[in-house]
């Protein structure tokens, strides 16, 4: 059925976006859950949020510690409303880019409150044998989930206060949705050749700037978190702004390195070249199309060879840009002189691993100075 709801929506360089009415197809309305074609959100211990069809909740200012119980209340409405929109839109777009759907996607809102209070962030999650931080009560789906975190801190909205929660920000939840595309196609981690229930979790730099870019496309803004890290600078690497100043020569690697800063590398590639190819009159979405159709090529990558070999080639943007460019050319090779170059720009090249890139772009930094 089609049910009227109130999300936000249009933020591009203003979010979250304006509050507006949409419509949103849904199968089953529980008291603290949608359940929708291809998703299903549920908001957990939150008691009756949901009664009857109409879904035009407001928001509350994210139900902060002066709202009322009622508002409170509300405000969870609106999150998992609002979660559930930009979730549904965002699989429909991607199965239209891809030619095919996604596996139906679970969300759930709340979790993890007792293991770090006030997290107000969201992670995509397989079932594991361990996970790196925030442990599971219960095995995710093995066809992923995402949980987003109630939050806990007040961000400027407009001239007020507003509690900033991952369910109440587009941004956030179109960022984990980037994630479910990644693992069913580029699969960097390799986890089809895993035992179901001991997948991989720990995500690749290629993953969290797929995942930004994702997000930047779905909100059509480079700056997809400008709001609730609008106090960062844009040209910090932790505003995640897919237009800031970054190459391979800030690429760090390892272990040791935040794959989030290393994606923004890749994010900001990825839009340099749909912004050169929209300046020159190329749609967008044509562009989108060839980038989530490679990531299909990436997951055919290597499966002859062992899972951690497999793994260690995945993560070469070489090896992601050249099935752009294989992508491209088996439609028409239209775009490939223009994404080259853009790529180039990034520092980042066919034929050579992360480290040789890196090092040949501070090379050739030193050169110019």
């Amino acid at each position: 059925m089609r049910v009227q709801a109130l999300a936000w929506s249009g933020g591009g360089d203003s979010p979250p976006g304006r509050l507006t009415e949409v419509t949103l197809e849904v199968e089953r309305i529980e008291p603290a859950a949608l359940v929708c074609p291809g998703v299903t959100v549920r908001c957990a211990n939150a008691g009756t949020l949901l009664e009857g069809d109409d879904l035009r909740f407001h928001p509350r200012g994210g139900g902060g510690p002066a709202a009322t119980a009622e508002h409170r209340r509300e405000a969870l409405a609106f999150g998992l409303v609002n979660t559930a929109y930009h979730a549904q839109r965002g699989l429909e777009a991607i199965a239209q880019l891809l030619g095919r759907p996604l596996p139906p996607l679970l969300v759930r809102i709340g979790l993890h409150a007792t293991h770090r209070p006030g997290w107000g962030g969201g992670h995509y999650r397989l079932p594991a044998a361990e996970y790196s931080s925030l442990p599971e009560d219960e095995p995710p789906v093995a066809t992923g989930e995402v949980h987003l975190g109630a939050g806990g801190r007040l961000v400027p909205l407009r001239g007020e206060r507003y509690l900033h929660s991952a369910s109440h920000d587009p941004a956030i939840v179109l960022h984990e949705l980037g994630h479910h595309l990644t693992r069913h196609t580029a699969d960097l981690r390799v986890n089809r050749r895993r035992p179901p229930q001991a997948q991989a979790n720990l995500k690749t730099p290629i993953d969290e700037g797929t995942s930004d870019y994702v997000a930047a496309i779905l909100l059509d803004t480079a700056d997809i978190y400008g709001w609730h890290r609008a106090a960062v600078p844009p040209e910090s690497p932790r505003r995640r702004c897919l237009a800031a100043p970054w190459t391979m020569a800030q690429f760090v690697g390892g272990h040791l390195s935040d794959p989030h800063t290393d994606g923004t590398i890749w994010s900001a590639a990825l839009w340099t070249a749909r912004t050169e190819l929209q300046r020159r009159g190329v749609e967008g979405a044509r562009f989108d199309a060839v980038v989530i159709r490679a990531l299909d090529r990436v997951g055919r990558t290597a499966d002859d060879l062992p899972i951690e070999r497999a793994r260690q080639l995945r993560r070469r943007y070489a090896l992601v840009l050249e099935a752009i460019l294989e992508e491209d050319a088996a439609h028409g090779g239209a775009l490939g002189a223009v994404i080259e170059p853009a790529f180039g720009s990034r520092g980042i090249e066919v034929g050579f691993g992360n480290d040789a890139l890196r090092d040949r772009t501070l090379r050739g930094a030193l050169v110019r100075s």
